[in-house]
């Protein structure tokens, strides 16, 4: 294989990597959306049909608590998809610099 054509191969084969590892990503968090959205409701309807045998406190803690670990649930989504997406783009970074050098290095040897 031509040096050229190892540096392109692996050039292409990164790019469609980092593209499809950013778009699994934005799935991840699309999913976590529609999951965190099912749960608040599913929340709701037993707390709505909960809510009438429960005391005025109960309510309350039950209601804190429900938004504390929904924003939770938020935080979470998203400290670890942008860690996700910070890591695919070490990882690219870092393969492209040494695609690169090999590719230099062969160019020396050759």
């Amino acid at each position: 294989m031509d040096n050229n054509d190892f540096r392109a191969a692996a050039e292409q084969w990164l790019a469609g990597f980092d593209t499809q590892a950013h778009k699994a990503v934005g799935q991840l968090r699309e999913s976590s959306d529609r999951l965190g959205t099912f749960a608040r409701s599913r929340w709701d309807s037993a707390f709505a049909e909960s809510s009438p045998k429960l005391s005025e406190e109960t309510r309350r803690n039950a209601s804190h608590a429900r938004d504390v670990l929904s924003r939770w649930y938020v935080k979470g989504v998203e400290v670890s998809t942008t860690g996700a997406d910070r890591a695919v783009d070490a990882f690219v970074g870092v393969a492209r610099t040494a695609v690169s050098r090999a590719a230099e290095w062969r160019a020396r040897r050759a």
